[in-house]
């Protein structure tokens, strides 16, 4: 494999891999929140909740002590407790304060085998070049060391590590709707929890925001009417990272394409421009069309502008393909293909597909429908089939 060939896959991966990752992992998330149902809340009551959070904090290479506990036990063991429990036994001289993460002295964990240092060896690679074959005046000799035959020279079995437990705080509202069950109504109660880490103001920020008895719109899942939503507004960070990973991908994806159609022959091998108009025809007549009728399931989005738009982009993505096939398999000139492609084909495909979007009527619909197909197909088969036929034979009837 070239090396173009390996540096545009590994380019290729990547994109991939950026995109779906940030798609799924963030925007995917946001486009489910559009179904939920809008209704109104009360808040019946709010609180801030603590929690400890714990984390492991390592040294470099020491050992631990031989009675130590180990890490992950400890670290589960005490998320496990209450910060006010924990306070209320070190105040009450409990026993319940010798296993609370008040000390962190107490912290010291094992944390098993860890490599602190390698050792390597320095390989050499030597390479010949010569400007001309046969003639060794010419050759030179290129080296590059690297390390090589990497060991670990510099290890413990049992790493000394700290398990660090700040308080953490979440807000909690508690908040209750009548849930709309078409025969009936429903009350449904249930908490909304944001966490806050270790921002207490935040957390009292927050909820000084809800007054208690106050009605604000929510948002429940009609899957769930217990997961409720304060509001369903998208990020504006995370469809902005969508979109970037999306162009660089796009950009990947068509110069991919564009050197695929440089090194096969086409019908429109001979032309100067065949491989963008390819491309053109590739992207906006085919790909891009399919995908903004996607978009069209997010709720939020206006599908009868995004499906106009997808045929908008049918018409001129194909246009030039119809317009050089005119050129030649017609012998006719640019201007007179280009006005036969907008007569016969793009005027056509969107005047009566862009009725059928915004008809309500269904009977019209399918009539609008059936004419933006027919009409161009009809068209173009007469033109590029009967052409020849018609001129032969109704050219001595038009000269009389």
């Amino acid at each position: 494999m070239s090396r173009f060939k390996i540096i545009y896959t590994i380019l290729l991966l990547l994109a991939l891999s950026l995109f779906f990752g940030i798609f799924f992992g963030l925007g995917y998330p946001e486009i489910q929140k559009a179904n939920y149902i809008s209704t109104y809340c009360t808040i019946d009551d709010k609180t801030i909740s603590s929690k400890y959070c714990c984390y492991k904090k390592c040294n470099y290479c020491n050992t631990a002590n031989a009675v130590a506990p180990i890490c992950t036990d400890l670290k589960s063991q005490w998320n496990l407790l209450s910060p006010e429990t924990c306070a209320s036994a070190v105040l009450a001289n409990s026993s319940l304060s010798n296993v609370c993460p008040i000390n962190d002295l107490k912290g010291e964990c094992d944390d098993g085998y860890y490599c602190c240092s390698k050792c390597c060896s320095t390989c050499t690679s030597c390479s010949n070049s010569c400007s001309s074959p046969g003639s060794s005046s010419s050759c030179s000799t290129s080296c590059v060391s690297y390390s090589c035959n990497c060991s670990c020279c510099n290890s413990t079995y049992h790493r000394s590590c700290q398990i660090i437990c700040p308080t953490c705080y979440s807000a909690v509202l508690t908040m209750s709707y009548q849930k709309d069950d078409k025969s009936s109504y429903i009350p449904i109660t249930t908490n909304i929890t944001v966490e806050y880490r270790e921002n207490l103001n935040g957390a009292e920020q927050f909820l000084a925001k809800y007054p208690i008895s106050s009605t604000i719109q929510c948002f429940y899942s009609p899957k769930d009417p217990f997961k409720v939503l304060l509001n369903v507004q998208l990020t504006v960070k995370t469809w902005v990272a969508v979109g970037i990973t999306a162009s660089f991908l796009t950009i990947i994806l068509m110069y991919g394409t564009w050197y695929l159609f440089s090194k096969n022959a086409t019908i429109f091998k001979d032309y100067k421009y065949r491989v963008l108009i390819m491309e053109i025809a590739l992207w906006c007549g085919t790909i891009i069309p399919p995908l903004l009728i996607l978009i069209d399931l997010i709720p939020f989005t206006n599908g009868k502008i995004l499906w106009t738009l997808a045929v908008i982009f049918i018409a001129l993505g194909w246009a030039p393909i119809h317009t050089i096939t005119c050129m030649k398999t017609r012998g006719w000139r640019f201007i007179s293909a280009f006005a036969v492609t907008i007569i016969t084909f793009i005027l056509p495909l969107t005047i009566f597909s862009t009725f059928s979007i915004y008809t309500l009527n269904m009977n019209l619909y399918t009539s609008m429908l059936i004419l933006a197909i027919i009409i161009p197909l009809g068209i173009n088969i007469i033109m590029f089939l009967l052409w020849d036929f018609c001129v032969i034979k109704c050219r001595p009837i038009l000269i009389l």
